[in-house]
C-alpha cells in the first residue's frame, strides 16, 4: 500500500547542537502536528491516502476489508468449531470478542497509521466505522484497554482510549474513563505465543466502579485474546456483570 500523502512527521526541534527534544515531547509534538494536518486537509483514506469523503476508507479499500470469518463464539478465532480448544480448556473472563474486520490489507494499514505513524485523528472515523459494523450490547458502558505509561509518553496518546471515545459517541453509549487502569508495565506482546502473552499481562490491570455493569472493552487489535482476558478478569473481579470485547481487527 502507498504511504498516506499527508502522514507527515513534525520537523525535529533542537535543544542543543545535535540533540532533539526528549522522546516524550517528540511524541506529543508529532501526534499534535499530525492531528492538525488531519483536521486541515481534506479527508483521505486511512490505508492508501486517496480522497475519502465518507468513512475512514476509500471505496476500493473499504471493499478490501475482510470480515471476520465464522469461528469460536467466545474468542472469535476463525475456524470450523463453534468453540475453540483453548476456550474449552480455559474459558476466558470475557463473554465474546467482536471485531470490525480481519487484520490485514487496508485494515492493518489503518491500524498501523493510528498506532505507529502519529495519526490520532484517525480514531474518530475508525471508531464510527467500528460502531456501524459491530452493534454494542444494549445498555453497555464502554471502557478501553489502557496503554502503559512509557508507551503513552512515547506515542503521545492512547489509541484504544481514543477509539473507545469515538465508538461510544457514535453508538450513543456511556463511557467509563477511569474504570480500568494498568497497574504494572508490561513488555510488548508482539512475537510471544499464547502462554507467554498470558504470563506477560497477568495481574497487570485493576478496575473499579463497574459493579453490576455490562461492559464493552475496546482495543485496536485482538490476537490471542490474552490482554483482553487479563483486563476482563480485573473487570469481573470489580463486579462487572458481563464483558464484551470490541476491536478494530481480529488476527487469525
Amino acid at each position: 500500500m502507498p504511504t498516506t500523502p499527508h502522514s507527515h512527521s513534525a520537523a525535529p526541534e533542537t535543544t542543543g547542537p545535535d540533540r532533539g527534544p526528549p522522546a516524550p515531547r517528540r511524541g506529543v509534538l508529532r501526534s499534535t502536528w499530525n492531528e492538525i494536518l488531519d483536521l486541515v486537509f481534506p479527508p483521505r483514506c486511512a490505508a492508501c491516502g486517496e480522497p475519502s469523503e465518507a468513512g475512514p476508507f476509500c471505496p476500493v479499500c473499504a471493499e478490501a476489508v475482510d470480515p471476520v470469518p465464522p469461528g469460536c463464539s467466545r474468542c472469535g478465532l476463525p475456524g470450523p468449531d463453534a468453540a475453540c480448544g483453548a476456550c474449552l480448556a480455559r474459558p476466558p473472563a470475557f463473554d465474546a470478542i467482536r471485531a470490525g474486520g480481519l487484520f490485514g490489507g487496508p485494515l492493518a494499514d489503518a491500524v498501523h497509521a493510528l498506532k505507529y505513524r502519529g495519526r490520532p485523528a484517525l480514531a474518530r472515523s475508525l471508531g464510527a466505522w467500528l460502531a456501524a459494523r459491530v452493534p454494542l450490547p444494549p445498555g453497555a458502558a464502554v471502557v478501553s484497554v489502557p496503554l502503559g505509561r512509557r508507551r503513552r509518553r512515547e506515542r503521545g496518546y492512547d489509541q484504544a482510549a481514543l477509539l473507545a471515545g469515538a465508538l461510544a459517541r457514535a453508538a450513543g453509549a456511556p463511557r467509563l474513563r477511569a474504570a480500568l487502569e494498568r497497574v504494572r508495565e508490561t513488555a510488548p506482546q508482539v512475537g510471544r505465543d499464547r502462554e507467554a502473552r498470558a504470563r506477560n499481562v497477568r495481574g497487570a490491570f485493576a478496575a473499579r466502579g463497574v459493579e453490576g455493569r455490562d461492559l464493552v472493552l475496546v482495543d485496536d487489535v485482538v490476537t490471542t485474546g490474552a490482554t483482553a482476558d487479563a483486563c476482563a478478569q480485573a473487570l469481573r473481579a470489580a463486579g462487572a456483570r458481563s464483558v464484551t470485547v470490541v476491536s478494530l481487527a481480529r488476527a487469525d
